[in-house]
């Protein structure tokens, strides 16, 4: 290829992969918009980030990889939909078929909703502290990044979020997106939820591991030599 058509090669690139990102965000919209029962979606994975959660300790995206995670907004002093989104993500947390889940609640009102307070709330809901979590960040704008650009959720604003519960499958991409107030988009949440138990997973990072481990041991002294190239 000759390299003065290299970067034109490469700005074309780059709109396919803008165009395909922006469609994906218009399916996603535009299903939430008529409230589809349960979307499904072929995202890549996130952009990591780090929250705070109810225990002082931090929640890192990256950390969760393997693990099928749930992630939905609220805030301590709702006046609306949030005791029954927090009551709904009670009960669903508590079905054996998938108690491998972690729920994960970030608060919309990081002024109002302080370390004590989430774990406050945690304790008055008897949320299991290991596999339901109450997140934070006194940035708000931060926050508003992570349900806009990153779970691309949307709805959230300083005290302001819709009930969509997003489904975070084992290679931390999107699976899917479900009403989380409603109790018949819930149950196909559920079952968006063990199919993503169910998915067989393997670290990158640990097969990496094993990769580099092998070609130092084929290096060692005494190693079986390697065989030699064909003439």
């Amino acid at each position: 290829m000759n390299n003065s058509a290299v970067p034109y090669w490469l700005a074309f690139a780059v709109v396919l992969a803008a165009l395909y990102g922006g469609f994906k965000w218009y399916q996603v919209e535009q299903s939430r918009s008529a409230g589809d029962a349960l979307l499904m979606v072929d995202l890549p994975p996130l952009e990591e980030f780090e929250l705070t959660t109810q225990a002082g300790k931090p929640f890192r995206s990256r950390a969760m990889r393997g693990k099928v995670w749930v992630v939905s907004f609220f805030f301590s002093t709702c006046p609306g939909s949030c005791s029954r989104l927090n009551a709904n993500i009670k009960y669903l947390s508590s079905l054996p078929e998938i108690k491998d889940a972690t729920w994960v609640s970030i608060t919309v009102d990081p002024v109002a909703d302080t370390q004590a307070v989430l774990a406050a709330k945690a304790k008055e809901l008897n949320a299991d502290p290991e596999r339901w979590l109450f997140c934070r960040s006194d940035d708000f704008d931060y926050i508003k990044r992570i349900a806009h650009d990153m779970l691309k959720v949307g709805g959230v604003s300083y005290k302001g979020h819709n009930d969509f519960a997003v489904v975070v499958g084992k290679d931390g991409s999107i699976a899917g997106y479900f009403n989380a107030i409603s109790t018949q988009q819930s149950e196909k949440g559920v079952k968006l939820i063990e199919k993503c138990l169910a998915a067989p997973w393997s670290d990158p990072s640990q097969s990496a591991g094993r990769a580099e481990q092998a070609s130092e041991e084929g290096n060692m002294p005494g190693a079986a030599p390697l065989p030699a190239e064909a003439a």
